[in-house]
């Protein structure tokens, strides 16, 4: 890897290269503001006057990415190619940018699997888990391993280190497990009943006895949440399945012992999809699906099948822990199927009891006999490079450096749950100590969303519909939420800055102010640049009739306003009146946000959860450098690298000492 540094050619006068730098440094002041396109009007002024500057020409091409201009970003790293052949940075970037631009989609399963990190019980110490038998995930990519001899739940972050030992006062024989938003569900094998529990072990509540009436068991097994509002436990020895509402309220049961369609021989595993239930019927080899309602559906039958336990589901796709045989691999919409049973010609499974995906397609495997969690990531997966993106520098409190970076995957996707642990700084080739990732995941959850509405002509007829719609919205905010109306028609204006209130919100709202035009271009493009620098979770909402006009995207075009939300993973919402035209489907597909029509209460409904609950996926580095305020004005040349489960990205920034 060549470091990029600022290149001084040879000139007439070394004052070329000082106004260029001039140029630049303002350009880095806009860039750190995460003002895209003021930094691109200065960075280009600096490569006008100086060719070589190097790196006012790769913050060039940075800015141009940053601010959804993706072509012209692909112009100057390819000049930047060319100026260093061998750069395998900038090589990198230009395939990543290709690729995405190919639409080439994430891998289909089956893959092939390729172990990424494995966790050993004796290494970890008084977070050993004997005897483990499940295993779930929360959304910060946090393991949760029972253990069926101590009756505990090891936590472990997303790098396999231990965090916490949930201890419920059980003696033994705790065994399923499942994770939903903060809350764990937990069947006591022993005592004959589900136990609720906050993430940090808080106990909520619990219900069962022994026996085989509604609400009681006989050895629970898996357990799973659907929705966070209900609750299936595999009641193992009496040969069903058992519903709950999250209250522990019983609902209904289904199963009973048999061969047949719709019975089961001690049943262990159960996961959701799609709305149906899917139970491992051990005993008869087979997986047997119900809907929602404990109505039996259809078996699903492997040949292979010896004593199937776990179960999960990511996407589409269906795995299968077989105690004896090993892990099976099913794509419900492809139909296609593949076993596992060793890796790296040494390596097996010897009691595979669970296996779960995280929300990355890592794959989690428990083996109860090695006591080992062996994870696995798709060979495509592995051997391609993390996106590192810097996207601000803060030195408002130098010493103090806040790198405010993005890391996605092959294919554009956010990496969450990432530590400390998973970054290596380098500053001027001095490795910085300490790092700090934690600022935002330690922040409050909050929401900030643009209401864009639209005040064409074709929209008047709707005025008085807007606040109605709007208060699906407004109704929900807390006070830590802040919300900005935009009008637009041929231009846009502001009809309340960022608020939380509702009140002045609707008077915004009902505003008659309707003209000519509808540039939702430049609406929309605006409205996602306010939210750029927003530090909580952010969303753009935009009420309309659904119509465009033949000048809606020329001062921004639709990809414009793609490209730019997407590298920020701002989601754009649009509430219609009528049909939407297809480019409003086409930005609300692209950048995780939905259409939905007036009449669609429950989508309107989901609006502000979708935005709010969002999970973070921006990561501040913070640390103390060693540079000293004498050095004032020094550029100071920073690498950041990432490793996480196999995969490593890299990428370099820099600050002017203030």
């Amino acid at each position: 890897m060549i470091m990029i540094v600022p290149v001084l050619a040879q000139q007439d006068t070394p004052a070329v290269f000082e106004t260029a730098k001039g140029h630049f440094k303002k350009g880095i002041y806009h860039f750190n503001q995460m003002h895209y396109l003021a930094a691109v009007e200065f960075f280009r002024k600096a490569v006008a006057k100086y060719p070589d500057y190097y790196t006012a020409r790769e913050y060039l091409a940075r800015s141009y990415k940053l601010a959804g201009f993706t072509n012209e970003a692909l112009n100057e790293w390819e000049l930047l190619s060319d100026m260093s052949s061998d750069n395998v940075m900038i090589r990198t970037k230009i395939d990543t940018l290709r690729l995405r631009a190919a639409d080439v989609a994430a891998p289909d399963y089956p893959f092939e699997f390729v172990m990424a990190d494995k966790y050993t019980s004796t290494n970890l110490g008084r977070y050993h888990f004997k005897d483990p038998v499940d295993i779930a995930i929360d959304t910060a990519r946090n393991l949760y391993i029972s253990s069926f001899s101590s009756g505990k739940i090891i936590k472990l972050d997303p790098n396999g280190n231990g965090e916490n030992v949930i201890n419920m006062g059980l003696d033994s024989n705790i065994y399923g497990i499942d994770c939903y938003d903060d809350r764990l569900a937990v069947t006591d094998f022993k005592s004959n009943r589900v136990i609720i529990t906050r993430i940090d072990g808080r106990v909520l509540r619990e219900f069962g006895k022994t026996g085989n009436n509604e609400a009681e068991f006989h050895g629970p097994q898996g357990v799973c949440w659907e929705n966070g509002k209900y609750l299936y436990a595999v009641d193992s020895g009496n040969n069903r399945v058992q519903k709950f509402n999250d209250s522990g309220k019983f609902i209904l049961s289904f199963g009973k012992k048999g061969r047949y369609e719709g019975e089961l021989d001690n049943p262990t595993g159960v996961a959701m999809h799609n709305g149906h239930v899917y139970v491992t019927d051990t005993g008869n080899r087979r997986v047997a699906s119900f809907d929602d309602s404990g109505n039996f559906i259809k078996n699903i039958v492997n040949p292979g099948f010896q004593m199937p336990r776990g179960i999960s589901f990511h996407g589409s796709v269906m795995s299968i822990s077989d105690e004896k045989k090993g892990l099976f691999v099913y794509d419900m919409d492809s139909g296609k199927s593949q076993w596992m049973y060793e890796w790296d010609d040494d390596n097996y499974f010897r009691k595979l009891m669970s296996s779960r995906f995280d929300a990355d397609g890592f794959l989690y495997c428990c083996d109860t006999a090695s006591e080992e969690v062996y994870i696995f990531s798709p060979l495509q997966s592995r051997y391609t490079n993390l996106e590192v993106e810097v996207t601000s520098i803060d030195t408002n409190k130098f010493p103090m450096v806040a790198f405010y970076i993005n890391v996605r995957n092959r294919w554009g996707n956010p990496v969450y749950g990432l530590t400390s642990d998973n970054f290596v700084i380098t500053e001027d080739s001095a490795r910085i100590p300490a790092v700090s990732v934690e600022y935002l995941k330690n922040r409050p959850a909050s929401a900030s969303m643009v209401l864009c509405v639209d005040r064409s002509n074709a929209d008047t007829g709707y005025h008085n519909e807007i606040p109605w719609v709007s208060e699906f919205i407004l109704k929900k905010m807390k006070k830590n939420d802040r919300l900005k109306v935009l009008n637009f028609n041929d231009d846009y204006w502001t009809g309340n800055d960022f608020d939380w209130s509702r009140r002045r919100a609707l008077r915004a709202l009902r505003e008659r102010e309707y003209g000519n035009g509808k540039n939702f271009g430049r609406v929309l493009y605006n409205a996602i640049g306010d939210l750029v620098p927003k530090l909580s979770r952010r969303g753009v909402v935009v009420i309309t009739d659904g119509s465009v006009s033949d000048d809606s995207f020329t001062t921004y075009t639709d990809d414009n306003v793609i490209d730019f939300a997407r590298s920020h993973f701002i989601p754009v919402y649009f509430i219609t009146f009528r049909d939407a035209d297809p480019v409003l489907k086409k930005i609300a597909d692209a950048t995780g946000g939905a259409v939905y029509r007036a009449s669609q209460l429950d989508g309107l409904r989901s609006i502000y959860d979708s935005i709010r609950e969002s999970e973070e996926y921006r990561y501040i580095l913070v640390y103390s450098t060693f540079k000293m305020k004498s050095l004032k004005g020094w550029w100071s040349d920073t690498t950041l690298n990432v490793e996480y489960k196999g995969q490593k990205g890299v990428e370099w920034g820099g600050y002017f000492v203030p």
